[in-house]
């Protein structure tokens, strides 16, 4: 194989994966929407039957859960990427 045919081949290579690519990220957004769809429907299920609890939760477990709880929707105030 020259080097012609060699790049020919090389281009082709990645236009297909491009092409590829695309499709799988088309596929993955429609996935990310059926789960989404999927989780307002148990959403919906829990709000009109709501899952009984197994255990009750004691102050102490609450407690220690919140400070991991604000940290990781940003909501302490601090923006996330930004310093204290």
């Amino acid at each position: 194989m020259d080097t012609a045919e060699l790049r020919k081949n090389f281009e082709e290579q990645l236009a297909n994966t491009d092409k590829q690519i695309a499709e799988l990220e088309a596929n993955l957004a429609k996935a990310r929407e059926y789960k989404l769809k999927l989780s307002g429907g148990v959403e919906t299920l829990d709000l009109l039957n709501p899952p009984e609890e197994k255990e009750e939760t004691t102050a102490e477990e609450t407690t220690a859960e919140e400070p991991a709880a604000a940290f990781e929707t940003g909501s302490a105030g601090i923006e996330p990427g930004t310093s204290a």
